[in-house]
This record gives C-alpha cells, structure tokens and sequence, in this order.
C-alpha cells in the first residue's frame, strides 16, 4: 500500500490531470501526468529529499465490471509502481513486518534491474493510472514492464530536459 502522503483522493486533481492531455499508453495501462509547477520542483541544490507525486489508479466500472477485479487489477498495478518507487523512498526495508520483508526480498530478486529508477518522479505532481481490461490476464512481469515502460516515456516525452528545459523537452527561448 502507498503512503498516506502520495495517494491522490480529490475528483478535481483526478480531472485537472485529464484535461491536461498528457498521456502515454501501453498495452496494459494509460498513464496521465501533471507537471510541477516551477516553484515547487526541487532546486539542484536543494539537501530536501525528493517529494514524490500524487498518484492515483483508476479501472473504469465500463471497462471492468466486476468490482472484484476493478479492485484486484489496482492493487496489483499500485504494487508495481510501489516496488518500481522504492529505491526513491528512506529506509523502505525497515517499515515493513518481517513475512512482509520476506515477500519484498523474494520479488527483488525478480525486479532488481527495474528497481532502479530511470526516471525523476519529483518533477511530476500527480500521476494518474488508467487501468485496461487486458489486465485480468497479465503476468506479474507484464505488469511490472507496463508500469515501468509508462513511467518511462512520460519521462522522455513530458519530463524536464537535464540541461533546464521546459516540460516536452522543449528547450527555452
């Protein structure tokens, strides 16, 4: 389960992510993104640690009848991005129960090289998951290459250019 402080909960951050219309799709997943605004993204040289963005999955009643699998297809994607996130969390290892740590070393072995993050989520304030059908059927891995692959491309389609830029890569002017 995520942190208390990254769940996104209001309906009109929900819209305001949709009606930005930036998105990247998968197979698997829609993924919609709001950047930071510029006052708020973490300075250079900020010591702060980096603040992760609101995130929220949504399995559209339409798309997924059955509630159990609405519910079931978003926590294993909200797993995914958990797992995918960790290394960018304090001390992950030391806030979980022993059984807990030991499901968590086991799927390590399986997601270490996804584990590491080649994305910066601290440029993002909310991302927001659209979940398919497609989902019921997917392996583990297929789901955990779906959340990384979207993460991914948000990154090299909307995220901010090393040298400065604006959000899209798009260099000032």
């Amino acid at each position: 389960m995520l942190p208390a402080n990254e769940r996104l909960r209001k309906s009109s951050v929900f819209q305001r992510a949709y009606t930005g219309r930036k998105s990247v799709n998968t197979r698997l997943v829609t993924l919609y993104v709001v950047p930071r605004a510029k006052s708020e993204r973490k300075s250079p040289n900020s010591p702060s640690v980096t603040r992760l963005p609101f995130v929220g999955f949504v399995a559209a009643k339409k798309v997924l009848k059955s509630a159990v699998s609405r519910n079931r297809v978003k926590r294993r994607v909200r797993e995914a991005y958990r797992l995918l996130t960790r290394s960018l969390r304090e001390n992950p290892k030391e806030r979980t129960s022993q059984s807990a740590r030991a499901v968590f070393e086991k799927t390590a072995q399986n997601t270490e090289e996804l584990s590491k993050p080649k994305y910066k989520l601290g440029q993002w304030y909310v991302l927001v998951f659209v979940l398919h059908a497609a989902l019921l059927e997917a392996s583990w891995s297929e789901i955990l290459n779906a959340v990384d692959e979207c993460l991914s491309k948000a990154e090299s389609k909307f995220g901010i250019m090393k040298t400065g830029g604006e959000p899209g890569g798009k260099p000032r002017e």
